[in-house]
């Protein structure tokens, strides 16, 4: 049956093919082609915009205003500062002793700044730590050169709980005997570290080239391993009842907490705190160097680099041309687009990045000019830097120069008060080098206020090329021979200490 269907369906598609086709439709009549007028049609004419020959004019720079500081002391002598921001539900602050490292043995008093956060008279540092992880709060301890003190950032409704556990750390760190040992361990294992950064041999060479032996900054701020060793709770302590007192002590807080609450806390905190009111021993600057060598290398056999630093003593966060000397120095190598930087990255790529810097303390610092060079570029690099130095002292700088450093330092100092812990930071630091409550407001008119002629009298007479010393961490058996082509006297070559 279906061989016959499919027999007929066959026949029946034969049959349609064979079917006439149907006639095609009739064509359209043809289109005509579109008229074209003989007159041209004329391009148009498109003037350049006004506003594309010239970039726009900016809006005026605004004024930034510090916040308003409040201040209150206590009967004791201790010092508070406030600043109220209520915009988030936290507070930072900061208890600051304004003496530190310099006023005690190598290594004490960054030792003694580490362990205040590692047990106190009622908890251990485990217990410490839990209690303040529980709130939420970030915390932590330092020993600076200038300071030491402990620190504390946590969420508004905590901020009495948490700043009395910060505050008994600093009254009485219990520096237990195994919280001791566990830190010299970690100091001692830090110092062998150490001995492999050609940075940080770089800045301990100019500590041990600017200041004598008996100098407070003459020994790294770690200590050394002498001195390390020999510190136990006993010297701790001690050291801790004759530095910290309530008479030298500043609580800076910031956030959303107001005065008379936060006053509160610090008085349950600390007002029946009796100090002995120690003084302070003032940093004395060093002797002269007359008849010391001008270039130190300190050998690093096989480096690739040369660690370089001019380098001569500066002076103290006290001085009178601070602003000055922060222009001048912006000039010559504290931005990006600063002399040194621009030639000797730039100009010669002898290296990755140049600067400058006034290291400001409580007494004078030391000043560096450097990078780190390209090892066979060692001379020509430190011919290059001292010749800037020289330019700057020579010559007044140009207008362009200093306005582009004055606006680079004023638009710098919003971001001192970004956070809350910044503005903890920014006033804690009022404290610790005795500057006014309006230093904030003033310092952009006192930027404003250099002028080319100041910033030549700062160079002439803080940066003299006779009082420079070229200290360099590198290969000596590669870079002495050029450094000799200077004719900067005898070159003094020390070993790097051996890593045990």
């Amino acid at each position: 049956m279906k061989r016959v269907l499919s027999t007929v369906a066959v026949v029946l598609l034969m049959l349609s093919s064979c079917e006439p086709k149907p006639a095609p439709p009739p064509a359209s009549p043809p289109v005509p082609p579109p008229t074209v007028s003989a007159a041209p049609v004329a391009s148009p004419s498109v003037a350049p915009d006004a506003f594309r020959e010239k970039a726009p004019a900016g809006a005026p720079m605004p004024d930034f205003v510090p916040p308003t500081i409040v201040e209150h002391k206590l009967a004791n002598g201790l010092r508070v500062l406030l600043v109220e921001r209520h915009e988030l539900p936290i507070v930072a602050f900061q208890i600051v002793v304004d003496r530190g490292a310099d006023q005690g043995p190598p290594g004490t008093g960054a030792f003694l700044g580490a362990m205040l956060v590692q047990g106190s008279k009622t908890r251990s540092a485990l217990e410490i730590s839990d209690a303040l992880g529980k709130l939420g709060a970030q915390f932590g301890s330092w020993g600076s050169l200038d300071s030491l003190g402990v620190h504390g950032k946590v969420l508004a409704p905590s901020f009495s709980e948490a700043f009395a556990i910060l505050a008994e750390c600093v009254r009485d760190p219990a520096f237990a005997k195994d919280e001791v040992e566990r830190e010299r361990s970690k100091r001692l294992t830090m110092l062998a570290q150490q001995k492999d950064s050609p940075a940080i041999l770089l800045r301990n060479a100019v500590s041990e080239v600017l200041y004598p032996d008996n100098h407070p900054y003459h020994a790294p701020l770690l200590g050394n391993e002498q001195a390390l060793k020999k510190l136990g709770a006993k010297e701790l302590a001690a050291f801790h009842r004759s530095q910290v007192d309530p008479d030298d002590v500043t609580v800076a807080i910031a956030g959303d907490v107001t005065k008379e609450a936060a006053l509160a806390q610090i008085e349950k905190a600390f007002g029946d705190w009796k100090g002995k009111k120690p003084k302070a021993s003032d940093v004395a600057d060093p002797p002269g160097m007359e008849g010391a060598p001008r270039v130190i290398v300190i050998d690093r056999p096989g480096a690739t680099q040369s660690h370089l630093a001019a380098t001569l003593l500066g002076v103290p966060r006290s001085s009178k041309d601070f602003h000055a000397l922060m222009v001048m120095n912006t000039i010559l190598g504290g931005q990006f687009s600063s002399r040194l930087n621009l030639n000797l990255r730039e100009k010669h790529a002898y290296t990755y990045g140049a600067s400058s810097s006034f290291d400001m303390r409580h007494g004078a610092g030391p000043f560096t000019a450097g990078g780190a060079i390209v090892r066979e570029k060692t001379e020509p690099a430190a011919q290059e830097i001292l010749a800037e130095i020289k330019r700057i002292i020579d010559a007044e700088v140009s207008e362009e120069e200093l306005a582009d450093a004055k606006t680079n330092l004023i638009r710098r100092l919003p971001a001192s008060f970004e956070t809350v812990s910044d503005v903890a930071g920014s006033i804690a630091y009022l404290a610790i080098y005795g500057l006014p409550l309006d230093e904030y407001h003033g310092r952009a008119a006192a930027y404003r206020a250099v002028t080319r002629a100041d910033v030549q009298r700062v160079a002439k007479r803080y940066l003299s090329p006779d009082k420079l010393r070229l200290v360099i961490v590198g290969d000596a058996d590669v870079i002495v021979k050029d450094l000799d082509k200077m004719g900067l006297g005898k070159i003094e070559v020390r070993r790097a200490a051996a890593k045990k």
